[in-house]
Formats: C-alpha cells, structure tokens, sequence
C-alpha cells in the first residue's frame, strides 16, 4: 500500500510543533529574529543615506564632511555586520535546534509506539524511514524557515527602499510622438517589471526541478540503503561470494544517482544561464544609471542621489531577485516536504489501522484463541487456528509444515499480525517475551544486550555471569562491559544461546520460541531446554520447531499440517481440524 494514499497536508508538518505547548521558547526566538530582520533593514536605510552624503562631500570637496560622513558609513557597517552576520545567524540556528528536536522526537515516538516501525516495514508502506527523520526533518525545517522567514525580510526591505527610490526618483517628463508624458516615481516601475521579468524566466526555466528533487532523495537514499545491507550482511555475501553480484547491485543503484545528478546539472544550468542572461542584459548597475541620468543632466538630482538611486534600486531588485533565486530552494523544500507527508502519512495508517485479529487481555492466567484464522497480507488464507486454552506452566510445541502459519500465529499473539479474523486474549497481568530465531543485538556492551530490553543496571553481574554459564558461554563472562557490534561479533548459535540467557534473567511467565534454537547443535539444545524447565517451571513455554526430539520437553502439541480432507471427512485441503493433544 502506498503512503500517497495516506499522505497529509504540508501544514500538518508545520504547525504542531509551533501550536504546542514547548514551541514558547521558538516564538520568543522567532519575534527577536523578526526585530533584528526588521533592524537591519533601518540600518541598510541608514547607509544608503550615509554613501550619498559621502559622494556629495567627495563632489564638493568637504573634507570634513566627508570624514565624518565615512565615520558615520563604518559605524552603520559594523552594526549591519553584528546584526545581519552574527544575530541572526545564532538565532536563526537556536530556531531550527528547537523546532528539530520537537519534530524529531514527534516522528521517533511515532515510529516506536504500537510498533509502527515493524508494520511500515512488513507491509512495504515506505522505504528508508531512518533516514528520512534524521536528514529530511533538519533540512526541510532549514528550508522552511528560509522560505518563510526571508520573503518577510524581503517585503520590508523591498518596501522600505521602494520609498526611498519613490522619493529619490521624482518624475520623468518626456514627449513623445508630440505628446507629453509625466511618470512619478518612474524608476518604481522600472525595478518592479525588472525583477517580474527575472521571477519568470526562472520558473518557466527551473520547474521541471521539483521532480528531479523528489527524484535525488529516492534514489540517494536507496543507494545508502543497499550499501548498509552489503556491510551488515558481510559474512553471509563472503560466504555466497556475491561480490561481483554486490558490486553490480550497488553500481546499478549508483547509476540512478549519476543519472538523476546529469538531470539536475543540466536543468541547473539552463536555470542559470537563463537567468544571468536576463540580469546581464539588464544589469542593475547600468539600468538605474542610465534611467536616473536624464534627471541628474536636468539639475534635478545631484550625483550624491545618482548613487543612493542605484543603491536603492540594486536594494529593492536584490530583495526582489529572493524569489527567482530561492525558485531551486523551494523545488527541494516541496521535495523534502512530500517525502515527509509520505513518512508521517505512513505512521498515522499504521498506528491508526484497524486490526481484524482482535487482541484483548484477560483476567485469567491463560492465551486464548477463538475462531482465529490467519490471513496473508494480501488477504489470501493461510491457516484457521483451532480454539486454544495455553494455561499457566503448561508447555506446548507447535509444529506443521513450512509456510504453515506457525510464525504467523506467534505474531497474531503478540499483537503485530493484524491479518485475518478472530480473537486472541493475553493474560492481563503476564509477562510475555518472543525469542525468534535470530534475536535482535543491540550494539554497546555485552551486559546490555544480554539484559535488553531491560536496563544492565536492573540484573546482577553475578547472575549475569552465572547464566552465562548455563547457556556454555562462559568465555563472554567476564566480557560484560566490552562495547561492541555483538551481532555481527557472534556466531549464529551464540546469538541464539544470548537470546536463552535474556530469557533465564528477565523469568516471562509466557515464553515463545520461535526455532529459537535451530543453530545449535542437539546436546546444546537439549542443554538449554533443561536450563529453562529447571529455571521457569511456572511459566507457559510455546515453542515453534521442527525437531522430534523436543517433544519431551513439552506435554502439549499443536500441528498446523492441515489434514487432507479424504482424511478429516469433511472440508478441503488446508483445512481443520488440526491435532492438538496432549
């Protein structure tokens, strides 16, 4: 299912952080940028005034006119510098750390409650998620802010200077074609069709660029994606010796990015010729000099005005040329905007997704199904689950065929298979812990991924130790604060033995299996079921393997091998009665 049919607006990744309670700080932020905006914008005013004064001395010959105007010029630089420079640089960054780390936390608790991040990837809603919180959410708000905060900055200034250069134009009087013409403020106009004229050569040259955008972060992100598979499954590729394979798959996926990057350097670069090419054939220099020299040859101006009507006119323009600039800015914000509707469209869905198997919990000390039958994600039928009553300290082992459903059923227990009809009830006050057969690690010290998911500092060193031991670890035993990528560290029996360990330290008092010991060997394996009947003789142990010779550990079976139906008498293949038996 794609996230574009879940996809919500732009304004719903805007506005929480800043109509929440914590966006306080990041509004006092906000209205001291917008003072400083609006400051050095005075100040910009201030040394328009202060450059005429100063040609105007120079033209006269006022010596100290002129030093204490170019006195007055360095004072109105230095305060432009700390205002432009530094205040809103440091505020602008304290603005885009607040509303990060909202935003940032908003989408990360999304992501890890009710396990959105298991159903996002199990149902293929949307690719590369990390990446999209940890690089796309900065740089969208950079771009965001950028976006909205400037054209602000702009109107002002362009408003500002608009006057100025009203005043400083007067009017243009001319006759043409024996009639009079009259057009205050004429040099207005003449900056406002200029920088019209920059704004849409620049979108008809730069619009095919919102694609490309949206197209660089796909096919960038897959590229990391697939060379972060290659290094987490070294081993297995060494192995396969898939190199070649590997080198193919990465350089076909690099392919997409040296395509997709030619597109953009060659969209670019009509862009820009496209542009310069306008701003060079009317040059900001040269179009308000010549505009202003009938006025100044007139006496209507002195050569002081000549200068601050440039200066003003190349104000208004560059406040005005934002838009045509900012036109490549806005393509990657749009792009970065609906990579993230798709993320936080993705995680609404799946938190918000309705599921057919409904899990309740139960007073009584027991796992329940009724009426359960078990659905592929495309809605085709994979098993129906007889009623089960699995009590406390009871031991069942469920066995069947391959793709018989036997994970899935596990997953329908602990909630995160939504697929399928029926009802299953876990019991309200235990404690349940699945083991599959190949346990997450996470990297740090051994001591917290033997206690994971609790915290080291909850469980005994000695006790780690010494569980360590029943499950013939003993040489990780005084390993326990080594920091290190333990999953790629350990084989894959050791990682089944670890995950064994958690299990004797954590004491569930529902237990599930899943071929948790598939990569041991059969002493080992009869080792570590004796180590938790003597560990855990109250707790209920549900095991999914194939091996006969586990059936002495547990006193009931469940197999999900459907019966044919010449042999149940009744109903089509794939379907129940299973055996289930004691």
């Amino acid at each position: 299912m794609s996230a574009h049919s879940h996809r919500p607006r732009l304004r719903d990744l805007i506005l929480p952080y800043w109509t929440s309670r914590e966006s306080w700080r990041g509004w006092i932020l906000l209205a001291i940028k917008l003072t400083l905006m609006f400051t050095s914008v005075y100040l910009a005013i201030w040394s328009n005034k202060l450059q005429g004064l100063v040609v105007d001395a120079l033209v006269k010959r006022e010596w100290d006119g002129i030093w204490h105007s170019l006195g007055l010029s360095w004072v109105a630089g230095m305060f432009t510098m700390l205002v432009s420079m530094v205040l809103l640089f440091v505020v602008g960054e304290l603005i885009q750390y607040e509303w990060r780390t909202a935003m940032t936390r908003r989408y990360l608790a999304a992501w890890t409650e009710r396990r959105a991040y298991y159903a996002i990837e199990r149902d293929g809603r949307l690719s590369n998620t990390d990446q999209r919180i940890s690089q796309d959410v900065p740089r969208f708000i950079e771009l965001t802010l950028f976006l909205f905060l400037n054209p602000i900055h702009v109107l002002v200034s362009a408003i500002s200077f608009t006057v100025v250069l009203w005043n400083l134009s007067g009017t243009l009087q001319f006759t043409l074609w024996g009639i009079d013409f009259s057009i205050p403020g004429y040099m207005v106009y003449l900056v406002y069709a200029y920088s019209a004229g920059a704004l849409l050569v620049s979108h008809l040259t730069g619009r095919p660029l919102i694609h490309l955008f949206n197209l660089r972060q796909t096919v960038e992100a897959n590229f990391r994606y697939r060379g972060m598979q290659l290094r987490e499954n070294a081993e297995q590729i060494a192995f396969y010796d898939g190199g070649a394979q590997e080198h193919k798959r990465l350089d076909d996926s690099f392919e997409e990015v040296r395509a997709n990057w030619r597109d953009i350097i060659v969209r670019n670069a009509k862009l820009i010729l496209a542009r310069e090419t306008y701003t060079h054939t009317f040059s900001t220099q040269l179009l308000p000099t010549a505009a202003a020299l009938p006025r100044y040859l007139s006496g209507a101006i002195t050569l002081g005005d000549v200068t601050r009507v440039g200066g003003a006119f190349t104000a208004v323009s560059s406040s005005l040329v934002f838009f045509s600039h900012a036109y490549v800015t806005f393509t990657e914000w749009w792009a970065l905007g609906n990579r993230l509707r798709d993320l936080l469209g993705a995680l609404e869905e799946a938190n918000e997704r309705p599921a057919g198997i409904q899990v309740s919990r139960t007073p009584e000390p027991a796992i329940e199904a009724h009426d359960v039958a078990l659905q592929k994600p495309d809605g085709a039928p994979l098993a129906a689950i007889p009623p089960l009553h699995m009590r406390k300290g009871e031991r069942w082992l469920v066995r069947g065929a391959s793709g018989a459903g036997k994970s899935t059923l596990l997953r329908a227990v602990a909630g995160i298979w939504p697929y399928g009809e029926g009802e299953i009830r876990q019991p309200g006050d235990g404690r349940m812990m699945f083991l599959p057969q190949r346990s997450y690690i996470p990297q740090g010290t051994l001591k917290a991924a033997l206690c994971y998911p609790g915290q080291p500092e909850d469980f005994d060193d000695g006790r780690v130790r010494e569980v360590l031991h029943e499950v013939r670890l003993p040489a990780l035993a005084d390993r326990l604060y080594e920091s290190d990528r333990w999953q790629h560290k350990l084989s894959g029996g050791e990682q089944q033995r670890l995950a064994i360990c958690r299990a004797l330290l954590h004491r569930p008092d529902y237990l599930f299996l899943d071929e948790a010991t598939s990569a041991l060997d059969p002493d080992t394996e009869r080792a570590l079921y004796q180590a938790l009947v003597h560990a855990l003789p109250d707790s209920t142990l549900i095991s999914v393997a194939h091996r006969e010779s586990l059936t002495a550990y547990h006193d009931h079976v469940l197999d999900l091998t459907p019966k044919r139906s010449e042999d149940a008498g009744q109903g089509g293949s794939g379907s129940w009665p299973f055996p289930v038996h004691a």
